[in-house]
Parts: C-alpha cells; sequence; structure tokens
C-alpha cells in the first residue's frame, strides 16, 4: 500500500483520537470545577456555618468578621427565624455589623422587626448613622405600626436630617395616619421639610386612590390629585 493511502486509512482514526481525548478534558476540567464547588461550600458550611442557630451563636464570637459573615448568612437565609438573631446584632459594637444588620431587616421585611427598632430611634447611645440606616429600614419593612413612633420621633428630634429621613418613611410606609404630620410639616417646616413631606404625601394619596375596594369618587379624586389649596390665615 502507498504511504498516501496508509495515512487516509489512518487520518480518521487519528481524528477520533483527539475528539476523545478533548472530551476527556473537558470532563475532567468540569469534574475538578465540580470538586472545588463542593470543597468551597464544604469549608463554608465548617467556617461559616451551615444553619439559624450556628449562625447565631458565631454573632457572639470575638472577632467582628466572624459575626459579619454570621449577619451575611442570617440576611440571605431571610426566614422568620432569622429576624430576632439580626435585630441582636443591630447592637453589636462593630458599626459594620450593624449596618449590614439592619440593611437585611428592612429587605426582609417582617413587621416582627418594627417595634425594636423603631425604640433604638429614640435611644441617645445610638448614633446618627445607625439612626438613618433604621430609618431607611423601617420605610422597606412598610408596617403600619410603625408610624405613630415615626410621628413622635418627627416632633421630637431636632436633628433636621433625621427628620426628614422620617418624613420619608412614612410617605414609603403610605398610611394615611401620617397625613396630619405630614402636612404640618408641608406647611410649616423647612424648604427640605417641606419636599420631602409634599412628596410623602403625594405617595400616600396615590396608594389611597389605588387601593382595592376603596376607589373614590371623582370629586374626592379631584381632592387627592388636584392642586394644593392656600393655608387660610
Amino acid at each position: 500500500m502507498r504511504p498516501t493511502a496508509i495515512m487516509r486509512a489512518k487520518f480518521p482514526s487519528l481524528i477520533i483520537s483527539g475528539l476523545s481525548a478533548a472530551v476527556i478534558l473537558a470532563a475532567s476540567a468540569a469534574s475538578a470545577q465540580v470538586d472545588t464547588y463542593s470543597a468551597v461550600r464544604r469549608y463554608n458550611r465548617v467556617a461559616k456555618g451551615r444553619n439559624v442557630s450556628e449562625w447565631q451563636r458565631r454573632l457572639f464570637d470575638d472577632d467582628p468578621k466572624v459575626r459579619l459573615d454570621a449577619v451575611e448568612s442570617l440576611g440571605k437565609d431571610g426566614s422568620e427565624a432569622a429576624v430576632k438573631p439580626l435585630l441582636d446584632a443591630v447592637n453589636d459594637p462593630d458599626p459594620r455589623v450593624r449596618a449590614k444588620a439592619i440593611d437585611y431587616l428592612g429587605k426582609i421585611g417582617s413587621h416582627t422587626a418594627t417595634l425594636p427598632l423603631s425604640q433604638y430611634l429614640f435611644l441617645k447611645t445610638v448614633d446618627r448613622a445607625t439612626k438613618q440606616r433604621i430609618l431607611v429600614a423601617l420605610g422597606r419593612i412598610g408596617d403600619p405600626e410603625a408610624v405613630p413612633r415615626l410621628v413622635d420621633f418627627v416632633n421630637e428630634t431636632s436633628d433636621e436630617e433625621l427628620r426628614c429621613g422620617a418624613l420619608f418613611a412614612l410617605g414609603e410606609i403610605g398610611d394615611e395616619s401620617a397625613m396630619p404630620c405630614l402636612e404640618k410639616y408641608r406647611d410649616s417646616g423647612t424648604p427640605h421639610e417641606k419636599r420631602i413631606a409634599e412628596d410623602a404625601i403625594g405617595k400616600i394619596k396615590q396608594r389611597l386612590a389605588a387601593a382595592p375596594g376603596q376607589q373614590p369618587t371623582i370629586i374626592e379624586l379631584e381632592k387627592l390629585l388636584g392642586p394644593k389649596q392656600p393655608a387660610r390665615r
């Protein structure tokens, strides 16, 4: 047999061998990736815990990095069982742990957090940055039970920025009981307070207009969404 014929005969087998090798290499790489992923998951379970009880215990670790990881795990879990440990973490001495715990409570949105978070607003030992995050979280949670405490905070605080944060939260919650407070600051607050209060009132009016089973009449709708009447002197 001529050399060229021999090469033709062997060429298909060479292609098949090459393809087989490529498939084997790809499978090996995929297997290695799976093994690496599994190893990372096993490491995380050991290093960071695997359930709410373990994460809660890690909140008492001396290392703030461990506590921060525990809060991260609790927040990603997002269950009602994670809310209580996250509330405990709001009192953590490390500001990073506090901030992340508050943010996750707002994201989870459980009404269980409403009262404890509201109470932190009135403590002098709680720093300003923490109170700002709490106001954002309460707005995200959207529990009408927070309205009376937010109104009290609006009227008691001497910090205009925090007051505006509370006014904004009232608008995010969207409960009608906040209207008297918002109207007060819309009419007689600082320029910043007036703007925030006006926006909050608009949000509440829109929510009331869209509430199922509570559709207003045309006249009521015009009053709700129409231009503000000048205050009588």
